[in-house]
């Protein structure tokens, strides 16, 4: 019998939309779940003891951060869950950001951009700063609302435009298809393959751990 996403917890905004549209490509219902947006790396892993916790208990719960500079992500759930990691929480860590995943749609990518597919990078997880990697393609796009939105403006001490969520919120839902982008990151094709194997499992015993 298979089971749903009884919560999903992420690091940032964007991660809200690409969870959403992932249990959608992998057809698990999302009706009725609220994603929880912790605002930040650390307020994530600050309370993902707890969200570890809940899942032994609740169901499967979908949780998603990004790698960013640390080592490895294994590495990462050792630190934050010494303990191990239950089988129901099912802990995805994009390699390095979730723009990596995004980039890995590159016929889509093109489009959204109006730019040739060649320009866009053929390894995303190996991108050290997938986000940077992003915005500079946007710079070649002939779309001035495009620039505008995830450019940041001449002197801003920022990497992305102000219209940066919003816009790429609008790729993610409208034009990002996961299962074409998972054939170009190994990190999403994990993460993909975490998800429908947690919601095809039967029930999971409360004290069931692993550590990856």
């Amino acid at each position: 019998m298979r089971r749903t996403i009884r919560l999903i917890v992420v690091e940032g905004a964007l991660e809200i939309p690409a969870a959403l549209k992932m249990l959608e490509a992998l057809k698990i219902p999302a009706a009725g779940i609220f994603p929880v947006n912790k605002g930040g790396r650390n307020s994530f892993w600050r309370d993902v003891q707890r969200y570890n916790q809940a899942a032994a208990k609740l169901g499967p719960i979908l949780g998603m951060t990004d790698l960013e500079n640390g080592p490895c992500s294994s590495g990462l759930i050792k630190k934050h869950l010494p303990r191990g990691r239950h089988r129901n929480f099912v802990l995805r860590i994009a390699e390095r950001m979730l723009e990596s995943w995004l980039l890995a749609d590159s016929t889509a990518l093109a489009r959204f951009l109006k730019i040739p597919e060649v320009l866009i990078p053929t390894n995303p997880d190996g991108e050290i700063n997938p986000k940077l990697a992003l915005v500079n393609l946007a710079r070649r796009s002939p779309l001035r609302a495009m620039k505008d939105d995830l450019v940041p403006e001449s002197g801003s001490t920022g990497i992305v435009g102000k219209g940066y969520t919003p816009r790429i919120t609008q790729f993610i839902e409208q034009a990002w298809r996961p299962h074409e982008a998972s054939k170009r990151s190994e990190s999403l094709k994990r993460a993909l393959a975490a998800i429908r194997s947690a919601t095809n499992s039967g029930d999971v015993p409360p004290q069931s751990l692993t550590s990856s």
